[in-house]
C-alpha cells in the first residue's frame, strides 16, 4: 500500500526492489535472509514477482548465438583465438564460465524514462552482477548481488562492449556500488566481468577468464 504521499511501507519497497534487482549488494543480502526468515516477507516477494511478470511478456526468451563466447572473447582479447585456447584461460573458460545470454528489462520510471536492468551471469557461475543503466542521469551502476568477492590480490573488471567495436575497461566491481558515467547503453552492447590482477589488467586488454555476461537486447 502506498500512502497519501506517495511513499511505500519500507519491507513493501525493500520486497519490490529486490525483484526488480536494483538493490545494492548489502540490502539485498538482508532481503534474501528475510526470504528465509519471514514468511510474510517471502509472500511480499512473491506478490511482487507476480504483479511485474507482466512486463515481460513484450520481450520473447531469446537463445544466444552459438558462437557468442567466442565473438565476446575475440572483442576482450585482442590476441588470436587459437593461441588463448592452448593455454590455461580457454581451459577456464570452457570448464567454468561458459556466457550466456542474460534477461535484459526495459523498465518505465515513475517520471516515464526507460531505465534499463540486466542481471550478468555465466554458466555454473556463482557470480550474479545486476547492472542498471539511468539515462536521464547518464550513469550505469552495478553490483555483485551474488557470489563471492574476487580473492586476494585479484578483482573483478567490467568490460562494455558496444556491437562490432572492441571491449574498453569502464570499472572494477567490489563491495557497494560501482557508477559509471556513460551516455548512452545501445542495443546489442555487452556488458562482461572477468577476473584480473588487483587493480585491473596491466596491459589494458582482458588478461583473465570471462565470468559472466549479459547482452543488450533491443526496445
Amino acid at each position: 500500500m502506498i500512502d497519501p504521499e506517495g511513499h511505500m511501507p519500507e519491507r513493501e519497497a525493500l520486497a519490490a526492489e529486490y525483484v526488480l534487482g536494483t538493490l545494492p549488494l548489502a540490502e539485498r543480502l538482508t532481503a534474501e535472509a528475510l526470504i528465509d526468515s519471514d514468511p510474510n516477507f517471502a509472500a511480499l516477494v512473491t506478490a511482487w514477482q507476480e504483479k511485474l511478470a507482466p512486463l515481460n511478456d513484450e520481450y520473447a526468451d531469446i537463445s544466444p548465438p552459438r558462437d557468442m563466447l567466442n565473438r565476446i572473447e575475440a572483442r576482450l582479447f585482442p590476441e588470436p583465438v587459437k593461441s588463448r585456447r592452448s593455454g590455461w584461460l580457454w581451459g577456464a573458460l570452457a570448464g567454468a564460465a561458459l556466457a550466456v545470454l542474460a534477461v535484459v528489462a526495459l523498465l518505465p520510471t515513475e517520471q516515464g524514462d526507460n531505465t534499463i536492468t540486466a542481471t550478468l551471469t555465466g554458466e555454473g557461475q556463482p557470480l550474479v552482477l545486476a547492472a542498471r543503466f539511468d539515462p536521464n542521469a547518464g550513469a550505469l551502476t552495478v553490483s555483485r548481488s551474488a557470489g563471492p568477492a574476487a580473492g586476494t590480490g585479484q578483482d573483478y573488471e567490467l568490460w562494455l562492449i558496444p556491437a562490432g567495436q572492441d571491449a574498453v575497461s569502464i570499472g572494477l566491481v567490489r563491495e557497494g556500488d560501482l557508477t559509471v558515467p556513460l551516455d548512452t547503453l545501445p542495443a546489442g552492447a555487452t556488458l562482461a566481468v572477468t577476473l584480473e590482477p588487483e587493480g585491473g589488467s596491466p596491459t589494458g586488454v582482458a588478461t583473465g577468464p570471462i565470468l559472466v555476461t549479459a547482452v543488450i537486447g533491443a526496445e
